[in-house]
């Protein structure tokens, strides 16, 4: 999951407006792939660029698929999966949302994250980067958060003003306690409030109960 967020904090400060395929892009495909799966491949990319969607990630996936020694069935899935992702985050995060911010919120939602947790997020945190909150959630997932927890600990924490810093601060928290022995669920809300703890103009009593899901702000 770190290499996930190195990923995307990379794409978010290297390329922050690209969304469109472009020659280099297939010829790297063409270079890598079997012609009978280029052919499929290259298709999606061009579908995803004529809807201004990023098309770094669908490249990137597919070749590491092929670096992988993927069945070619596999990789056109993977690949026209995570177009479908990207899709899906921008319906959730809205017509303005960089590519680096699609790019988070299609692994979010590969994850498990439904798209209603992304739009909360985005109107907790209308103007700035949902790069890193939308990577966090990714890992809490992945770490064996339930979704739902995840999904609240991030979107209390947003509501809250947490900044990228702290947000970062308590992905680190709940991994260690995690690490430990913890069990996910009471990791991330012992790691939610003790951020919220430190939170400047944040009711201290909101740490020490669970958020609601999907609360409306």
């Amino acid at each position: 999951m770190r290499r996930l967020l190195a990923l995307a904090l990379a794409s978010s400060l290297l390329a922050p407006g690209r969304a469109s395929g472009d020659e280099s892009e297939e010829a790297r495909l063409r270079a890598r792939l079997k012609p009978e799966l280029a052919t499929p491949v290259i298709e999606v990319v061009r579908s995803a660029a004529a809807q201004g969607l990023p098309t770094a990630p669908l490249v990137a996936r597919a070749l590491e698929g092929a670096s992988r020694q993927a069945g070619d069935e596999a990789i056109l899935e993977a690949v026209r999966g995570y177009a479908a992702g990207l899709a899906a985050a921008r319906r959730a995060l809205g017509s303005t949302a960089r590519a680096a911010e699609l790019d988070a919120g299609a692994g979010a939602l590969m994850a498990g994250v439904p798209e209603d947790s992304l739009a909360s997020l985005k109107r907790a945190r209308p103007s700035g980067s949902l790069v890193i909150p939308l990577v966090v959630l990714s890992d809490f997932v992945a770490r064996g958060v339930p979704v739902a927890n995840a999904s609240n600990a991030v979107l209390a924490a947003t509501r809250a003003g947490a900044a990228d810093p702290a947000l970062l601060r308590m992905r680190e928290r709940i991994d260690e306690r995690i690490l430990r022995g913890e069990a996910p669920t009471g990791a991330s809300r012992e790691g939610l409030r003790e951020l919220l703890m430190k939170t400047p103009g944040t009711p201290k009593e909101r740490g020490s109960r669970e958020p609601r899901e999907r609360r409306q702000p």
